[in-house]
């Protein structure tokens, strides 16, 4: 016997649709399966309109529906519609603007640790550096945990995050050796692989 009413049905929709979005545009990766079937659980008594837990408290949430108002159903599946397709768009266009954020963050002390060792200021360099150094551990820490919309199917996104994380090793060494020159060398190698990563 069904116990389940329309409100009831749309607020578990509405709710299982949070799990979903949330699951593939802003969980990290260790999360999202435990939101998937969040959702899941939230969806079976929707589909069955049986609530199990409503069944042994003797609850029901059925409504009594007037001849006026059968286009709720079609209201509740517009609604349904609507905020997955809304929350769908607004979800992927957020998460790549905090991400563009994120690396926009990196690429400037990016250019401050670029233009000090370039001009051979020991002191400066160093901090810059340092900087650049602790921005980029931020940015890889998130993002190893986290893949967003826009970086989540994209191949070379790892190998690009490497390579970054090489060039800087590389010209830190340089730095401790009090070769300038060489470390910005190796630091020029990071600029073309945020270009290609700010270009999506």
């Amino acid at each position: 016997m069904k116990n389940l009413g329309t409100s009831d049905r749309l607020i578990r929709v509405i709710i299982a649709e949070a799990c979903i979005l949330a699951a593939f545009f802003w969980a990290a990766e260790n999360l999202q399966l435990l939101l998937v079937l969040a959702a899941a659980v939230m969806m079976i008594p929707v589909i069955k309109g049986n609530c199990g837990l409503y069944e042994m408290l003797g609850w029901s949430s059925c409504e009594i529906v007037k001849r006026k108002d059968k286009n709720i159903k079609k209201t509740f599946v517009v609604v349904a519609l609507l905020l997955a397709v809304v929350g769908s768009f607004a979800s992927a266009v957020l998460t790549k603007n905090i991400f563009m954020d994120d690396l926009g963050s990196v690429d400037e002390a990016y250019s401050l640790a670029l233009q000090s060792t370039g001009q051979g200021e020991t002191s400066n360099a160093t901090l810059q550096y340092e900087k650049l150094e602790s921005a980029f551990a931020s940015f890889q820490d998130k993002y190893s945990k986290y893949r967003p919309l826009t970086v989540k199917f994209d191949g070379n996104f790892t190998s690009q995050m490497n390579n970054i994380s090489a060039a800087i090793a590389g010209s830190k060494k340089d730095m401790l050796q009090g070769n300038l020159t060489s470390a910005h060398e190796e630091l020029q190698k990071v600029g073309p692989i945020i270009e290609k990563m700010q270009d999506r």
